[in-house]
């Protein structure tokens, strides 16, 4: 992968992470049970990736599970292209 193809998926992962937080917050869903949906037993999982620490992601089987849970499609919560930079 070259250094302009790392940069775009950062900033890619750097949107959906935006995108999936706003939506979080509209729900009115705290770090801790938004992890509960994904499996996880603590608020570290979600801060982490919140916080674009340790390059960690939300991966297509959070995606599948959260459109899932929340009643609409995996496309919807790619983030916009106007989040795209």
């Amino acid at each position: 992968m070259s250094k302009e193809e790392r940069v775009e998926v950062k900033a890619f992962y750097d949107a959906l992470t935006e995108h999936i937080k706003q939506l979080r917050k509209e729900r009115h869903i705290s770090q801790l049970k938004l992890a509960n949906i994904l499996g996880h037993n603590s608020t570290s999982f979600i801060a982490r990736i919140e916080l674009r620490q340790n390059q960690a992601n939300y991966n297509l089987a959070h995606l599948v599970i959260l459109a899932k849970e929340w009643g609409i499609g995996v496309e919807e919560l790619l983030p916009p292209s106007s989040l795209l930079k």
